[in-house]
């Protein structure tokens, strides 16, 4: 078996000069990565706000096994996957060990939850058992005792969101210093522009991390991270490792390993890989026939299952496959005005 630092090479990787490139960095660029990663160290989380979110994640799991035994609550999205910002949004999946007969369906979990959450605690709550992924969102304005307040949403049996979590902690890990600095200063710095809004037409956080780890990987030549999805296993794996709900979930996730024999040739400071990215994706990259696949590179937009489908919603600029759920583009929500704002 192929060890990780072996990896697939990238054909398309080395169009439009994304070479690296050697050489000394000039001292403005020096001094802008000194200045982003002092800058996205203050957008950290504390450790006073970490420890309250995980004390809230105990309680609320406490709370819902007096109704489901086996439940369990995992942290998933931006609170786990290594790109938090701090005063963020909590994230949870409940997941249930021991399966009832007959199966709690998704909208009964969250009436039942939500039910017990009023009477038990004082979060505002609102169950929304009929959306597309059923969940439950809490809130609690800010106090004394938690001077940013806390907003949450619980889901439930959300598998494969906890795999996305994985995925992207691994990638972060691996070059943590310039993975999550560009990552968090991208999302602050949509959040200002007022473009990272699904429902004003531009493109979630989600979005931008995959744009991010999309260009490291298959944009830049030679890649500052490896394919984790292409990385051949070290061992067999069974159907059931690899496999959720019928979709192919396998990456390679031993993140000591990768530390230890996967080393990037790519030398680009931080500075030089952020205006790499801006120039990249405002005059080079191919809206109008490529999709952005952390996965595969660049997929023809005619072979990405979301475009064939001719559903209206899916008729938008910008396409981004998930990486795990390949037939769903996270892009759908950007519109033309919102991808040109």
């Amino acid at each position: 078996m192929a060890a990780p630092s072996q990896r697939p090479t990238h054909p398309q990787s080395s169009a439009g000069g994304y070479h690296r490139r050697g050489g000394r960095v000039p001292p403005h660029l020096v001094e802008l990565s000194h200045c982003l990663v002092d800058f996205v160290v203050q957008l950290l989380p504390s450790r006073e706000e970490v420890s309250v979110k995980e004390d809230v994640r105990k309680l609320l799991e406490r709370l819902i096994k007096t109704i489901e035994p086996s439940a369990q609550l995992f942290s998933f999205g931006s609170t786990a996957n290594g790109f938090e910002l701090k005063n963020s949004d909590m994230d949870l999946c409940c997941l249930l060990q021991v399966r009832s007969n007959p199966p709690i369906s998704a909208s009964e979990f969250v009436i039942n939850a939500a039910q017990l959450l009023e009477r038990e605690t004082k979060f505002s709550v609102k169950p929304l058992p009929y959306a597309r992924i059923p969940i439950i969102k809490l809130s609690l304005p800010p106090s004394s005792n938690i001077p940013f307040g806390i907003a949450c949403d619980i889901g439930f049996e959300n598998r494969l969101a906890l795999e996305n979590t994985r995925l992207l902690y691994t990638y972060a890990a691996i070059d943590p210093e310039r993975v999550r600095t560009l990552v968090l200063f991208l999302k602050l710095w949509s959040k200002r522009r007022k473009i990272n809004s699904p429902y004003h037409g531009t493109l979630s956080s989600y979005g931008y991390t995959l744009l991010v780890i999309f260009f490291l990987v298959h944009v830049k030549d030679p890649p500052v991270l490896p394919n984790l999805q292409q990385l051949p296993p070290m061992r067999p794996i069974s159907p059931t490792e690899a496999q959720i709900d019928g979709r192919d979930v396998w990456f390679f996730d031993d993140i000591d390993l990768l530390r230890r024999s996967w080393k990037s040739p790519n030398t680009d400071s931080i500075s030089e890989l952020l205006l790499d990215f801006f120039r990249y994706f405002s005059r080079d990259f191919n809206y109008g026939s490529s999709v952005a696949s952390i996965r595969a590179g660049h997929l023809p937009k005619d072979s990405f299952e979301p475009y064939k489908s001719n559903d209206p919603r899916d008729g938008t600029s910008l396409w981004i496959e998930d990486p795990f759920a390949t037939d769903f583009n996270v892009g759908r929500c950007v519109t033309r005005d919102g991808l040109y704002t």
